[in-house]
């Protein structure tokens, strides 16, 4: 299908082209051959390791994967495991931008955790973060998973989700003055009734940006929740959030037109 779009002749690679890069079959296949394709190191599992691993990597013009950065690690062992996984892919649909073929940068995370009754006695291991809003009990009593049949949904789609966000999202100021702007990644839990939890930063380097991106998530409504095997479960999604000063500054009042 890919064919049917002429190849750029860019090397450039987009972070936002007009059609997103894609696994073959969409995101529940993918699901299911990370599912498929995963083999817990037997090392990690005896030291009870666990943990979200986020690999970015460029999706190339004919779909073959490179350029692998990890951008949040866990156990060396899961980090391993992670990249192994992605190198093993078949080929995605490539992303397309003003109607021919780019390369395009994505992520996957991946979320390695242990059947529940192997989990040790006391309290399980948590990310500390310096910007995050959690709750140890979701993670403490619940199964939560990142690759399920179904996956969570905003209520109003991705549309609302973006117009909910460019709604609530207040620049802040030191960081507009200071021409800041970037990507912050966040992740979050959406439980089995839909409502958000556990938001917390996994990549951001403005502590004012971070902090923003975590209040304008803990101020969403409840989202569809995921299923897996037709039951509602705890699903781990991650959402980036992008920081964009408006291009057109405001005129001076002295400005007659």
């Amino acid at each position: 299908m890919a064919q049917d779009a002429p190849m750029s002749s860019s090397d450039k690679v987009f972070e936002e082209p007009d059609i997103m890069p894609i696994y073959p079959g969409g995101t529940p296949e993918m699901h299911r051959f990370i599912a498929n394709t995963l083999k817990y190191p037997e090392d990690a599992r005896a030291r009870n390791a666990q943990g979200l691993v986020v690999y970015t990597f460029v999706v190339e013009k004919d779909g073959t994967l490179s350029n692998f950065n990890i951008i949040h690690r866990a156990d060396s062992l899961l980090n391993q495991e992670a990249l192994r996984i992605l190198q093993a892919m078949p080929p995605w649909r490539p992303a397309r931008h003003k109607g021919e073929i780019v390369r395009s940068e994505t992520y996957v995370p991946m979320y390695f955790r242990l059947n529940q009754n192997a989990v040790a006695s006391g309290n399980p291991v948590q990310a500390t973060r310096n910007y995050s809003k959690t709750n140890p009990e979701v993670i403490e009593n619940n199964t939560i998973y990142t690759i399920v049949d179904k996956m969570p949904q905003y209520t109003y789609g991705e549309s609302g989700l973006s117009a909910f966000i460019a709604h609530n999202i207040r620049y802040p100021r030191e960081a507009r003055q200071e021409g800041i702007e970037g990507r912050i990644l966040c992740s979050f839990i959406v439980a089995s009734d839909g409502s958000i939890s556990n938001i917390e930063v996994v990549e951001g380097s403005n502590k004012s940006l971070n902090e923003e991106a975590i209040r304008v998530l803990g101020l969403m409504p409840k989202w569809i929740p995921g299923e897996n095997n037709g039951e509602k479960v705890h699903v781990k999604c991650l959402l980036p959030i992008d920081f964009v000063i408006d291009e057109d500054p405001i005129p001076p009042l002295t400005s007659n037109k």
